[in-house]
């Protein structure tokens, strides 16, 4: 039994339809994140699983009851939702607050028990309120606003927990607080979550629905959904999608400057490899700079980043060394290039020749990024590659620590 089913239902607002033929479901104990742009009707799904508009067609059924058939009390027993925000006029404390999540269980006419005062105190100290417990709820930080929606909520004890955009208002911080408050409910509470912030959603939701057009454009696992090509056909933007080295979730970067129209600036060419240059192709492509790249070999993470950008890039099979031909068009990109920046890659046999046809040109400025000092280049060569770029900063090459100092660099030079 899943405790959330949601079989083709259809919403309008009078003549516009909000959603259409849209279905889901969540299993116990998991995050499913609802994304998708402004108006897609993600609120609208929120809504019409929180009973608060009705579905003119499909079902909606929470562990295996039609929501039609559950009364309000037995509704608020099972589901608990958490706004974007709210306002109110009366100086409520924050336990009052809570407490107000305790209305399902108490008579009209009673007052609250000792489990009611526990479950409230229990909230709050999940939701890390508890010192807040005596302070007027207008008087505190929209952040620990947020925080005290949620302890109200989980004083209902819900099997259900609905977010709509709970965190969307808050700076980064509050936000990855109050979301890990709630990965922690996991145990025992399933969570379906609207999200803006793609980044969020890939690392905190276990599924995700993304909806387009008031319906379901993809759904499943965040790396299925979160796709450079899904994000173009929903959001209309280019993306590159990668992989967190330390979550291995996706993570989204945007492609700025792809309008058109766009003005190009001078060309570069990098010189790069073993995902050294991975930053400084994406900052570069987004300042409007004309990029190419190379010699990378075809495996290297430099030659994905260059193809998911458009950055035209000269290649070598993976473990072969830069041919005759690679080495050619090599010398054109150099040519016609304004400046050289070099990466601090691994430099071996193979690509050595990356960096020694850099002797040839006395007069092009030449941008060593080295991220740590002329160390941060592992040298297997034996000495070679070390003895070359020794005498290209004796030549006047530049060293930077940093990408911003390299666009620092080429902004000053036009």
């Amino acid at each position: 039994m899943k405790p959330v089913e949601v079989i083709g239902i259809d919403v309008s607002y009078g003549a516009k339809k909000v959603l259409e033929v849209v279905s889901l479901d969540a299993e116990k104990g998991e995050i499913l994140g609802i994304i998708g742009p402004n108006g897609a009707g993600k609120t609208t799904l929120i809504k019409a699983m929180s009973r608060v508009v009705t579905p003119e067609g499909g079902e909606i059924h929470l562990n295996a009851r039609n929501l039609e058939s559950l009364s309000f009390r037995e509704m608020a027993q099972q589901v608990a939702v958490v706004p974007q925000g709210f306002s109110i006029s009366f100086d409520y404390s924050v336990r009052d607050i809570v407490m107000m999540g305790r209305h399902p269980y108490i008579g009209r006419l009673s007052s609250a028990s000792p489990r009611d005062l526990e479950v409230c105190d229990n909230a709050m100290r999940l939701a890390n309120v508890t010192h807040l417990a005596a302070s007027s709820v207008n008087e505190i930080s929209g952040g620990e606003r947020q925080r005290v929606l949620i302890a109200r909520a989980l004083a209902q004890e819900p099997k259900i927990l609905l977010l709509d955009e709970a965190t969307s208002n808050l700076d980064i911080s509050h936000r990855i607080e109050i979301l890990d408050i709630i990965r922690g409910l996991t145990d025992s509470v399933t969570v379906i979550s609207v999200f803006h912030d793609l980044n969020l959603a890939a690392y905190y939701c276990d599924r995700l629905i993304m909806l387009k057009d008031q319906r379901v454009f993809a759904v499943g696992e965040p790396a299925d959904v979160l796709t450079r090509e899904a994000i173009r056909a929903v959001y209309g933007i280019d993306v590159l999608v990668k992989t967190h080295p330390l979550t291995g979730k996706p993570y989204i970067l945007p492609v700025y400057g792809n309008a058109p129209g766009h003005q190009q600036q001078g060309g570069m060419h990098v010189i790069c490899g073993g995902g050294t240059g991975s930053d400084l192709l994406y900052a570069l492509h987004r300042e409007g700079f004309r990029v190419s790249a190379g010699v990378l070999n075809l495996m290297d993470t430099d030659y994905a980043t260059a193809t998911a950008l458009g950055i035209p890039c000269i290649s070598e099979a993976p473990f072969a060394a830069i041919s005759a031909g690679a080495r050619d068009s090599l010398r054109q990109h150099i040519d016609s290039a304004h400046a050289v920046i070099v990466t601090a890659m691994p430099i071996g046999p193979g690509n050595i020749e990356n960096i020694r046809i850099l002797e040839d040109y006395r007069y092009k400025s030449v941008i060593f990024l080295c991220g740590g000092g002329s160390r941060a280049f592992q040298d297997h060569t034996g000495g070679e590659a070390g003895a070359i770029i020794r005498r290209l900063f004796d030549r006047g090459a530049v060293r930077v620590e940093r990408v911003e100092e390299v666009l620092r660099i080429l902004r000053a030079a036009g």
